[in-house]
């Protein structure tokens, strides 16, 4: 955007509209559907065509107004296209009739093809449950639930705000270091794909340790990595400290954080989930402007000691995390066709203390069938031996299996489910797309000619409106009844325009309006990932999923910047970068759309 000859602060406003206009998106998608009880298909197909229509028109988008008011619509682009034709005017052309294109194909799928299933439940389960027995929380739908929510939105908060301002900490960065941008960006990369990668860990932390536990050993963990970051002598050694240790803390207490935040709520989930992603939101909004604030008076190295502060706060919000509450269980005995003992198990009507030492210790997503020769435990000599109330007939075969043991855990058994496989590739697709705009920015601006300040308010923008996002899509799923398949892909349509649109807003009148519609959609994408995941292989296996997927985008998270930092660094291009990140964002959405399209006409 410095080729527009801003200044900073314009770009820094520019990623301000950007990020607010992402927020009100988010949370008026849940209105619209939820509540307006809009057909998703329709609102999706409009979204394209507006995308589509903006693409066209931004390169005769001349001043900083229109550059704002562009950004907010749409957001970043990327592209391969220039490469081929040397025009950015005849790159957004293309782009923008693709967009109008992929509509033109919505609307043939929804008019010809109108009874679309996503859920994959209904028709293929993920899993045979040979178990006899479930352990489910007990969603209260209120009450500690909504302090918990608090909890998970001020973690997103920090994580989604720390990952955010990479970008600006990369300027800071140049200062203090002569290597290449390439190398330079890997500390972003790192926070931002270990934010993802670290789920896994965070799962396997869970069988053993409450959800409260494994926050608060994040947030410790992140404070030493910080202030370890802060005394580092060389990139090398920040990449290693603040990218690696921070990164797996950040990891830990968002994935963490996410999941209690699901299990406190059922009939209202999608919408505490949106309430939770908008504390991403409004760090995204806040942090750009203060690091950059930071950077100027403290310089990087003052910078990351405050972070510090900041990710020992995780400490804080993870005690408010309480453990949920679960009912005991009566055992019934009965034999299998093998001739061995099985359990069968109903609820009882006694429910007990979830602050109790050994009720901490129940894992929300355990759930295991376990097969001896020999009667039942108790429940009691259960307790004792922390499973407190899971039946408890254990194989000592399959217990001495540490490899079945693993892949219990680790949930193997995920990737039988296509559905989930396809659900999985879409979001690894849609986090290389959002690489650009939630790294490039800045650098797109100040080679604009903007100054520092304006990509910190571009990037601010960009948080505000991914809040507004996140929050609405609750109220459209919840409350307006919108379908969440219909609103992932609207979404995808939004911000692959979106980002097509940006390297034709020269000026950041331009550039903010579209950061900011593209932040709508980027809210309404971040809130619908754990939704989604539930919906396709259930609440009982939703940890595991969800870290396999977790897994995807963070490692998805951690190739792009600088596999496009390198793009960069050969081209001297932005529209590389963009275009490229466009192309992902299609990818997402034609892979989503084939398991629409496989539930139609593959699961009888």
């Amino acid at each position: 955007m410095l080729s527009f000859d801003l200044e900073r602060y314009e770009i820094a406003v520019l990623m301000s509209i950007f990020g607010i206009w992402l927020t009100i998106g988010q949370l008026c998608i849940g209105f619209i559907v939820d509540l307006l009880h809009l057909n998703s298909k329709i609102v999706f197909v409009l979204s394209q065509a507006v995308i589509g229509a903006t693409a066209i028109c931004i390169p005769h988008c001349h001043t900083y107004v229109l550059l704002a008011f562009v950004l907010s619509l749409i957001g970043l682009t990327a592209g391969l296209l220039y490469d081929v034709t040397k025009s950015l005017k005849l790159v957004f052309y293309i782009s923008g009739s693709c967009q109008l294109l992929a509509v033109a194909c919505i609307f043939i799928i929804c008019k010809f093809i109108p009874n679309m299933s996503f859920n994959s439940v209904q028709h293929e389960p993920v899993l045979k449950d040979v178990e006899s027995y479930q352990k489910r929380p007990a969603p209260l739908d209120g009450g500690w639930g909504w302090v918990v929510c608090f909890a998970a939105a001020s973690l997103a908060f920090i994580v989604n705000g720390l990952t955010s301002s990479s970008g600006i900490f990369l300027i800071g960065l140049t200062r203090i270091f002569d290597d290449p941008v390439s190398k330079l960006s890997l500390i972003g990369a790192l926070l931002s794909g270990l934010s993802m990668l670290a789920a896994p860990v965070a799962s396997m932390l869970l069988v053993y340790f409450s959800h409260r536990t494994v926050i608060i050993l994040a947030g410790l963990l992140g404070f030493i990595g910080a202030v370890l970051g802060a005394f580092s002598t060389s990139i090398d050694m920040m990449i290693a400290t603040y990218g690696l240790i921070a990164g797996v803390s950040l990891g830990m207490s968002f994935f963490t954080g996410q999941i209690i935040a699901g299990f406190y709520f059922e009939k209202k989930r999608a919408l505490a989930i949106g309430i939770s992603n908008c504390g991403g939101g409004m760090g995204i909004l806040v942090a750009n402007m203060l690091v950059e604030y930071l950077i100027e008076f403290y310089g990087p190295r003052g910078t990351l000691l405050l972070i510090s502060g900041a990710l020992l706060n995780i400490v804080v919000f993870g005690s408010l995390c309480r453990p949920l509450q679960y009912a005991y269980k009566n055992v019934e005995q009965k034999e299998s066709k093998d001739g061995t003992n099985q359990t069968s198990v109903m609820e009882d009507e006694e429910s007990h203390n979830t602050g109790s030492t050994r009720e901490r210790r129940i894992r929300n997503e355990r759930f295991i069938m376990l097969k001896e020769t020999q009667n039942v435990e108790s429940l009691s000599t259960a307790d004792k031996n922390g499973l407190n109330g899971e039946c408890i007939v254990r194989n000592r075969k399959d217990e001495r299996s540490l490899a079945k043991r693993c892949s219990n855990i680790i949930g193997v058994e995920l990737f039988k489910n296509v559905n989930f496989v396809l659900l999985m590739l879409s979001y690894g697709f849609w986090v290389l797309s959002i690489t650009a705009i939630i790294y490039m920015p800045p650098l797109c601006v100040w080679s604009f000619g903007m100054t520092q300040k304006k990509s910190a308010i571009l990037m601010s923008l960009l948080g505000l409106f991914t809040t507004i996002g996140e929050f609405l899509l609750g109220v459209f799923v919840d409350l307006l009844h919108f379908g969440t398949k219909n609103m992932y892909i609207f979404s995808l349509l939004i911000s692959s325009v979106s980002t097509m649109l940006l390297p034709y807003c020269y000026t950041f009148q331009y550039i903010a309006p579209v950061v900011c519609l593209y932040s709508l959609a980027l809210g309404f994408t971040v809130s619908l990932r754990l939704v989604l995941t539930t919906e396709v292989v259930g609440l009982e296996h939703s940890t595991k999923a969800y870290s396999v997927l977790c897994v995807t985008s963070g490692i998805a998270g951690l190739v792009s910047p600088p596999l496009f930092g390198l793009f960069y660094d050969i081209t001297g291009s932005f529209l590389v970068v963009f275009h490229g990140s466009g192309a992902c964002g299609i990818l997402a959405l034609v892979v989503i759309s084939l398991i629409t399209l496989r539930n139609k006409f593959c699961i009888k």
